[in-house]
């Protein structure tokens, strides 16, 4: 057998291995019933695209967390492209590990949103509707929230 073919061969065996890994991974049921809610609220095919579901360590236990980001999906073949955003912005979810499962930690419209490191803890950066902030609706609102044990609070601006 030639060195070209083992080689092939071997990195055929380690693809299949890593997606057999990644079949195995299960998503937390409050996830997945979230996303069944959207399939049925869609009016036609939901399509998730890669940025919907992003996973992190939000609370700080060292479990995967899941923000899942309404402005990653669309509905193909319903009355609306996506019913889940408007001139506020899209929803965004938050689902946080607990000793128990995981629950829903943040559900609300955003504009945009990122997250950042302060002091070795995760920040949620958004940008809301000026409303939010006592401002005209097109002015962005900037908000910082921070895990503080229990849920997401407002942290100080730097």
């Amino acid at each position: 057998m030639s060195a070209r073919l083992a080689l092939l061969q071997l990195a055929a065996m380690l693809l299949a291995g890593g997606a057999a890994l990644a079949g195995n991974a299960a998503m937390p049921a409050e996830v997945a019933a979230a996303r069944g809610a959207i399939r049925q609220e869609c009016g036609g095919e939901a399509r998730f695209k890669p940025g919907f579901q992003r996973i992190a360590d939000l609370n700080g236990d060292g479990r995967p967390d899941y923000l899942l980001d309404y402005g990653e999906m669309e509905c193909v073949g319903g009355d609306i492209p996506n019913p889940f955003c408007g001139s506020a912005g899209c929803t965004l979810d938050i689902f946080v590990s607990t000793e128990d499962g995981y629950r829903q930690a943040y559900g609300d419209i955003v504009r945009a949103w990122s997250l950042a490191n302060a002091r070795g803890r995760a920040v949620l950066l958004l940008g809301l509707h000026g409303s939010v902030c006592g401002r005209a609706g097109f002015e962005t609102c900037r908000k910082r929230l921070s895990w503080d044990g229990d849920r997401f609070v407002a942290s100080r601006a730097r």
